[in-house]
Formats: structure tokens, C-alpha cells, sequence
């Protein structure tokens, strides 16, 4: 029988995992504990922790063995880190939400390009959870950017410093709430919105666009994924008036439902600090990722509705 070769990637899960239950026999630590604890070995290529029995260090560095002399692409390091995450999810039972799908990384890259061109950039996630979304965007529009990413739950942070390290990519990581980061001159704020309740006459969402939008350069875009009852809360129109003091709408993309078994269907909102006059914003309904005749007709009209709005001269003017 013909044996399978493993894929970098796999190659990349297998040895995070075997360390991580390596680790576990030996220390008996949560499960983020034990892959913080592994991946400061594999940045180090040794191991880092102390061990009274020397056969441990023996059996950990058998298992890095394994990752030299392999060139692993950043695509390959970030899928791995971001399976593994997702087990720890699993044993700990914490819903996957916190981790947006690679598709949409995907597709948010390419609408950053579309607004911006192929010039530097400051990327921002203010939300950024275990930082997929982010580091998607980063491997995928593969240009020279400045990141920076927020979280208020400490393990998130961890995790995203943990991915940038793995990926030797610079990220500012910030532990705190996100309402009371005050970052600026951003060319590019991302993120996808947690759900959140309703209450007091308060929504989360709102509050959070209209700090972010503060943070943003002239011309700076806002790409955010929200429920798609967002606009459902704005009883008095009082927070679209209020965003639309210094940004504009450039379209609205409306995802497939089946990609949300759990929780309420979502959209990405498309931003632009920026005042447009008598521009109709973009509006689309996108199929299933899996009816690609159908997604391509959908990205060919967002492309039509930049180049009628001379985004593409645009960037060629500034970029």
C-alpha cells in the first residue's frame, strides 16, 4: 500500500497537539497553559520548562524534531494554530463563535483592496477574539502592514500573540476593553461583532462603531460582520445620523444562512470614513460558497459598483 504524506499543515497540528498532551501527562495544566507552554518551546527550538526526569526533555524534543527542516508557509501555521484552538474550544465547551470562518477573511482582503489599493497599511482589530480574521487578511492581501488587535478576555489576547509569534508577525495586542482603546491614524478597522443583548436602551454594536470610527485616518475603512437585525435597534435613527457625520455606506453584503447553524444570520458592513454624495451603496445577497458560478456573479457586481464610483482610478491616483 502507497503511504499518504501528511500536508504541512497536518504536520504542523500533529506536533502542537502531541506536545500539548505530552505536557499534559507531566503538568496537568489547562489546555491553553499547555499550548502556551508548546509554543514557547517550538519558538525557542528547545524546551523551555524544567523537568526532573531528563527522558521528558528527551521525548518533547523528539517530538520538535519533527518540524525542522520543513518549510511552512504562514497559511500552513495559521490553519494549524487555529485547529488547535478550536480543539481547546471543544474540551473546555466554549462555543466556536469566537472564531470567524477563513472565507470571510477572505473576502473582507479582498474588499480591502478594492478601497485601498496595494499601498502600506494599518489593520486594526478591535475584537479580535483567537485573531483569524486579522491573520487571514495578513496571509491573504501578503503586503508590508502595521497590525494591531484588542480583546478583553486575556486567554484571546494570549492566543493571538501566540499565532503572531508562531507567524513572525509584529501585531500590537491590547488586553482591555475595546471601548476604551483610543488608537489612531488606522487605514482599516476590522472585526465581527460578538452577539450581545439588547438592554437599557444600550447596544453594544453601536457604541463600539461609533468609538472605533474615531480612530480612523480620513478615507480609512470600517469592515464590520453584525447580525442582520443590526439596523433593527435604531429606533430614532439616532446612531445612523450619527455615523453618517463622518462616514459614509459603501454596501452591505448579506452572508449565506447556512453558514450560521448557531445564532443569527449575519452581514458585513462596508464603511468609509468619508462623505459620498448621491452614491447609492452596493447591496448583495450572497449564495452558498459552494455555488461558485453564483459567488463569482456576486463578486463581479461588487466590482462593477467600484469601478463606477472610480474607486479602482482612485487607487491608482494615491496608491
Amino acid at each position: 500500500m502507497q503511504e499518504v504524506k501528511m500536508d504541512n499543515m497536518e504536520l504542523f497540528y500533529d506536533c502542537l497537539d502531541e506536545s500539548n498532551n505530552y505536557l499534559h501527562d507531566v503538568f496537568h495544566l489547562p489546555y491553553f497553559e499547555l499550548l502556551e507552554m508548546t509554543v514557547d518551546n517550538i519558538l525557542a527550538n528547545d524546551v523551555v520548562q524544567e523537568f526532573e526526569d531528563e527522558s521528558k526533555i528527551k521525548g518533547l524534543k523528539k517530538i520538535y524534531k519533527k518540524l525542522k527542516n520543513v518549510d511552512f508557509s504562514v497559511e500552513d501555521v495559521r490553519k494549524a494554530m487555529q485547529s488547535i484552538v478550536l480543539r481547546g474550544f471543544k474540551e473546555l465547551n466554549i462555543p466556536n463563535g469566537m472564531t470567524t470562518p477563513d472565507t470571510l477573511g477572505i473576502l473582507i482582503s479582498y474588499l480591502i483592496t478594492k478601497i485601498h489599493g496595494d499601498k502600506k497599511l494599518s489593520i486594526y482589530d478591535p475584537l479580535c477574539g483567537t485573531g483569524n480574521l486579522l491573520f487571514t487578511v495578513h496571509n491573504y492581501l501578503d503586503k508590508e502592514m502595521e497590525l494591531f488587535a484588542c480583546d478583553k478576555d486575556l486567554w484571546m489576547t494570549k492566543i493571538t500573540a501566540m499565532t503572531a509569534n508562531l507567524l513572525d508577525c509584529n501585531v500590537d495586542v491590547y488586553y482591555q476593553d475595546c471601548r476604551s482603546l483610543y488608537l489612531s491614524n488606522m487605514d482599516s478597522i476590522i472585526c465581527d461583532m460578538p452577539h450581545v443583548e439588547y438592554k437599557d436602551n444600550k447596544y453594544f454594536p453601536y457604541e463600539a462603531i461609533l468609538h472605533f470610527k474615531d480612530s480612523l485616518k480620513n478615507n480609512g475603512s470600517m469592515i464590520v460582520i453584525v447580525e442582520n437585525d443590526f439596523f433593527d435597534y435604531d429606533k430614532e435613527s439616532s446612531f445612523k445620523k450619527e455615523l453618517l457625520k463622518t462616514m459614509s455606506i459603501l454596501g452591505i453584503i448579506e452572508l449565506p444562512d447556512e453558514m450560521f447553524k448557531t445564532g443569527k444570520p449575519k452581514i458585513i458592513l462596508v464603511l468609509q470614513k468619508k462623505i459620498l454624495d448621491n452614491q447609492k451603496c452596493f447591496m448583495v445577497k450572497l449564495p452558498s460558497f459552494n455555488d461558485i458560478a453564483d459567488f463569482n456573479q456576486s463578486l463581479l457586481d461588487i466590482e462593477a459598483w467600484f469601478k463606477k464610483n472610480n474607486y479602482n482610478n482612485e487607487v491608482k491616483e494615491n496608491g
